[in-house]
């Protein structure tokens, strides 16, 4: 997973979607918000320590699209 992690970050991916053993028994996910800021003309990630939230695999499109993250994206 930290190479998966390292790739959502060099290329900014506003969510982390976690799908392991726990969530498929439950028919659940863990999305993890992540935000970039320019900080003196360099672009560094946010500190997020949140777990993430946990959402219903069958609604997770809807819960990204209401999302602050979702929002800012569409801007």
């Amino acid at each position: 997973m930290p190479t998966q992690f390292a790739a959502s970050e060099k290329d900014e991916v506003p969510f982390a979607i976690i799908l392991g053993e726990s969530e498929l028994k439950e028919g659940m996910v863990t999305v993890k918000e992540q935000r970039w800021e320019t900080v003196e003309g360099v672009k560094q990630k946010v500190v997020n320590t949140s777990q993430g939230e946990k959402v219903e695999r069958a609604k997770l499109i809807e819960f990204l699209k209401s999302s602050e993250g979702w929002q800012r994206q569409s801007i």
